[in-house]
């Protein structure tokens, strides 16, 4: 078995669609669509299409993407891997292992810090060291739910003719939000896409926010569903003329369905409850629905120690000695950081208390997604004194799909 870029796209499709039923790839058209798709892709400077080959046989494949992430405010090479796919007949060999061993020593070869997917199951790649990401809730209620704002900016359709703005838009936001990744430009193809509707906020010439929908059918043609694909912000005023867009359309749409990241967003409706009036647990109103999608490595954790120096987890000051243990490439990391008032830096001193766990624990803590008391608690990471450090979280937010 070995690896080498893929030339030969026709196989690639093959092996996608017998791997990845869901693509719907039955047809010789749709086959042929795929192929020069994913051909043309991998003309992109930031995409990798490798195959895993038995002699000439394509026995297994992955995308990589080199992608800039926002880390706390900084900005941080990152490397994800989608795509990934090995033949039928291939399988239970340990491909999938070779796979993500070769995208994971690459990454860090090529100076990556951050690696992230999306598991098609999670506990798989939780054994291969990845950590739980942030949790997205989908909201669904009416329009009228949502607040009224009596100043309000101007909004307008944006088209494909619109595409660097809106890319302007997206970054200035992912300049703001931890978890954030840059996108090239042909990740605003939505904009030219028929069944999709785009409206920007736009003040003194600048777009400030925009929003992406479509509507789904009812049970009859009067009824209608609103479903948000985009919804993007710069500044409060954006923030809010885009939720009075929302609003005015409740003569229009039976509800709107809004997915967030925004553990806060609830407390936005005037009654939060979920469309379908489900009661979750005893007199818990069901108001939305939840998920777990992206998933974090850390490849090069002294890289990471040094984007975030400046980044306070709290504020005690004290040394503390990782023991982070890694049984997918059997590595064992050992360091002893000082925090003085929530910041890090390494340290040659001794370690006044020591945290064991292991890689997809330690990536899930660094990005935020979960408290050290939690893991402790759970007896994902042990601890010989108590620390005061990482109980506030900072969850990522990340609309990049790959």
């Amino acid at each position: 078995m070995h690896f080498k870029e893929v030339e030969d796209f026709k196989a690639f499709t093959n092996l996608s669609q017998r791997c990845y039923p869901g693509m719907k790839l039955e047809s010789v058209e749709e086959k042929n669509r795929y192929t020069d798709h994913r051909k043309k892709m991998a003309q992109k400077e930031e995409i990798h299409t490798i195959g895993l080959y038995e002699g000439e046989k394509l026995a297994g494949a992955y995308i990589s993407y080199d992608h800039v992430m926002n880390v706390y405010g900084t900005k941080v090479p990152a490397s994800g891997i989608g795509t990934v796919a090995v033949d039928l007949p291939d399988k239970k060999q340990g491909n999938a292992k070779h796979i993500i061993q070769k995208f994971l020593y690459d990454a860090r070869e090529d100076g990556k810090i951050v690696t992230h997917l999306y598991p098609f199951q999670p506990s798989f790649y939780k054994r291969m060291g990845f950590g739980l990401g942030p949790r997205l809730s989908t909201y669904q209620f009416h329009p009228s739910q949502l607040p009224e704002y009596k100043e309000t900016l101007s909004m307008e359709e944006l088209e494909g003719n619109n595409k660097k703005e809106v890319q302007d838009c997206y970054h200035t936001w992912a300049a703001q939000t931890h978890g954030a990744t840059e996108i090239p430009e042909y990740g605003f193809s939505f904009l030219e896409k028929e069944h999709l509707h785009t409206f920007g906020v736009r003040k003194d010439g600048v777009i400030e926010g925009y929003l992406t929908f479509e509507f789904k059918p009812g049970k009859h043609f009067l009824e209608n569903d609103l479903y948000v694909t985009n919804f993007f912000y710069t500044t409060t005023a954006a923030y809010r003329t885009l939720i009075q867009f929302l609003h005015n359309q409740k003569d229009q749409v039976r509800s709107v369905y809004f997915p967030t990241f925004d553990r806060e967003f609830v407390h936005m409706l005037s009654d939060p409850v979920h469309l379908d009036e489900k009661l979750i647990f005893s007199i818990y109103h069901k108001v939305s629905e939840e998920g777990q999608g992206l998933m974090y490595r850390i490849i090069d954790l002294p890289g990471f120690l040094d984007q975030i120096a400046d980044v306070s987890f709290g504020t005690e000051t004290v040394r503390i000695g990782w023991k982070v243990t890694d049984t997918f490439l059997d590595e064992t990391y050992e360091a002893v950081w000082q925090f003085t008032e929530g910041k890090p830096a390494l340290t040659q001193g001794d370690a006044e208390v020591k945290v064991e766990l292991d890689i997809a624990s330690f990536s899930s803590l660094m990005m935020g997604c979960v408290s050290l008391e939690s893991l402790l608690r759970g007896g994902t990471a042990v601890s010989d004194g108590s620390i005061k450090l990482f109980r506030q979280l900072h969850p990522p937010e990340s609309w990049t799909f790959f």
